[in-house]
């Protein structure tokens, strides 16, 4: 696939870095496939620094392993991290709803359920879908951005993005294995029902029940890709 521009502008270096990355994310770049500059270089129609400086980028952030004198390999996914990771945005998110309801703020919790209930809406064309579709992704982290704003510590979600995308990768394998899209949008409706219902334990619950997502299908996705998975 060639990425130049329809004017024949040569793509930034920033688009090559994310796109790259999305592929990544995506399983496009499978865990564990050698990808090379010159290769990069000529699909994206830019220099090897180019790709040298994005591969540099995705290492830094977990996603590409280089290994010098044998090469650059996309990485492999580490069930381990993926779980301790899904503890600390657990705990992260709970803190949240815990702040939210705690201040039985009624207007607060009216604001929040009315736009997460406009987002569920919009969630709702997904349910039969069976992948974890990019647009679905970006109404799933709406969805959590505004629990996190509605007590102002959107900060914190920053701080985790970059490790978060872990888990985006693994998601891939949570809903396609688990056949579980249209069980994330009924995760996402009971989180929305117990933020009405104002019981942030019941609410805590719910929100721990929808990110614990390896227990179920974790045998399961290295059975069928073992060659995708750290062997731990």
């Amino acid at each position: 696939m060639n990425y130049m521009k329809s004017n024949s502008q040569p793509v930034s270096a920033d688009f090559v870095f994310l796109n790259i990355r999305k592929r990544i994310l995506k399983l496009e770049l499978e865990p564990g496939s050698r990808i090379s500059e010159n290769q990069m270089a000529e699909e994206y129609g830019v220099s090897r620094t180019v790709i040298r400086n994005a591969f540099a980028r995705l290492n830094q952030l977990g996603l590409l392993s280089v290994y010098p004198q044998r090469g650059t390999y996309v990485s492999l996914i580490d069930l381990k991290l993926i779980g301790d990771l899904l503890i600390l945005r657990t705990a992260v998110e709970k803190e949240e709803l815990y702040e939210l309801l705690s201040q039985k703020d009624d207007e607060k919790i009216q604001k929040l359920v009315k736009e997460l209930e406009d987002n569920l809406e919009k969630q709702e064309a997904y349910r039969n879908v069976e992948g974890y579709d990019l647009e679905f992704q970006k109404l799933d982290s709406a969805f959590h951005r505004a629990i996190a704003e509605s007590v102002e510590r959107y900060n914190l979600i920053k701080l985790l993005e970059d490790l978060m995308l872990h888990i985006s990768r693994w998601r891939n394998f949570d809903v396609a294995l688990g056949n579980r899209m249209s069980c994330l949008i009924d995760e996402h409706r009971r989180i929305v029902d117990e933020i009405r219902g104002g019981d942030f334990i019941r609410a805590q619950q719910a929100m721990a029940d929808h990110l614990e997502t390896i227990s179920e299908i974790r045998d399961q996705a290295k059975e069928k890709y073992p060659q995708y998975f750290i062997n731990i």
